[in-house]
């Protein structure tokens, strides 16, 4: 074979390679169409909710303001309407912590390394109350079989403590507050590591209450909000919505006891390994119950009851600051101008 047959032959395979090539890619495309056709036409049956706990318990508001009943409601949500949501949810157990002989060891222990020196005031057999000797109002408030605690100070017996602006970073006074809370072992780590927000507050000394501030310079205490990390891709959301009960408030003042005016800490334990599947509520459903009168108004926000817009209905697992055997998902309505409301996702076959 001399050169030209060579040329020649190779010419005819490349153009054959070329051809087998592109009806390669062809048949791939259309062997995929095809593909994700028939899983279109033949989705995977989900499994059946397995109940694995029986009825379970509804969840607890403990910040309800109202039931949706009497009120008017326009929907205006990107999806045009109630969202598509999945039939079934998990819900985890919480394990409770049981009591121990050494509780009220440790609880006298845990005081005194916050410079609680004296012995407590029993206000139930397993509630202590701590009074700082060095200051009678600063105390600590413990559940000796929780951990759970209220360590305050009485600021609405001293204002003379707050300055105004003295609060120069967020950032640092997080800091400041994480450092003390680490070196006294206060918070559960997944509690440090869950979303954190800020509120600006001031301090009115007629009313004694505080009030949002605009600005640092206008602020004298920083509200540090804990808030749990999402689960499943959802939220887990306490019952005050945009304020959880692990919370600080911090204040810059000029001794080291009044800094932290308000530190309140408490820790249900989650089973991320221990949960069941439920059957749910669809979103026109939920969407009817709020219509209907049954969600619950955490916030009523700036509204009128005669004219609130909704503009985003989800799924979230409710974070109750209550002891609760489950962790389960609820929905929630988002509406203009500050209003949310609550309702159980989970069918109410198997709530009780």
């Amino acid at each position: 074979m001399n050169l030209t047959e060579i040329s020649i032959a190779t010419r005819k395979f490349l153009f054959w390679l070329v051809i087998v090539f592109i009806c390669y890619l062809i048949l791939k495309v259309f062997v995929g169409v095809g593909v994700q056709y028939w899983k279109a036409t033949h989705p995977i049956p989900i499994p059946p909710p397995d109940v694995k706990y029986g009825k379970i318990p509804y969840p607890v508001f403990t910040h309800v303001s109202t039931s949706s009943s009497g009120m008017k409601f326009t929907l205006e949500t990107v999806e045009g309407g109630p969202p598509e949501t999945t039939t079934a949810g998990k819900v985890y157990l919480m394990p409770k912590k049981l009591p121990s002989l050494l509780a009220a060891d440790r609880a006298k222990s845990f005081a005194t390394k916050l410079g609680f020196t004296n012995d407590p005031q029993l206000i139930t057999p397993t509630n202590y109350l701590f009074t700082d000797p060095g200051d009678n109002l600063r105390t600590l408030s413990l559940d000796i079989n929780t951990m759970n605690f209220l360590l305050k100070y009485d600021y609405q017996n001293n204002s003379d403590i707050f300055v105004k602006g003295g609060i120069t970073s967020k950032d640092d006074a997080f800091n400041e507050v994480k450092t003390f809370i680490q070196l006294n072992n206060l918070f559960d780590d997944s509690i440090l590591k869950g979303k954190i927000t800020y509120e600006l507050l001031s301090y009115n000394t007629k009313t004694k209450t505080f009030f949002p501030a605009s600005s640092l310079s206008d602020a004298n205490v920083l509200r540090i909000n804990f808030f749990r990390n999402d689960l499943d891709g959802m939220r887990t959301l306490p019952p005050q919505f945009n304020k959880s009960y692990n919370h600080v408030l911090f204040n810059a003042g000029t001794t080291p006891n009044t800094r932290i005016l308000e530190m309140s800490y408490s820790f249900w334990p989650i089973s991320f390994d221990d949960f069941g599947t439920y059957p749910l509520k669809s979103g026109s459903a939920a969407w009817k119950d709020l219509t209907d009168g049954y969600a619950l108004i955490v916030d009523m926000g700036n509204n009128s009851p005669e004219n609130i817009v909704i503009r985003k209905i989800y799924l979230a697992y409710y974070d109750s600051d209550q002891p609760q055997s489950y962790l389960q998902p609820i929905f929630v309505f988002e509406g203009d101008n500050g209003f949310v409301a609550y309702e159980p996702a989970i069918i109410s076959d198997w709530l009780e």
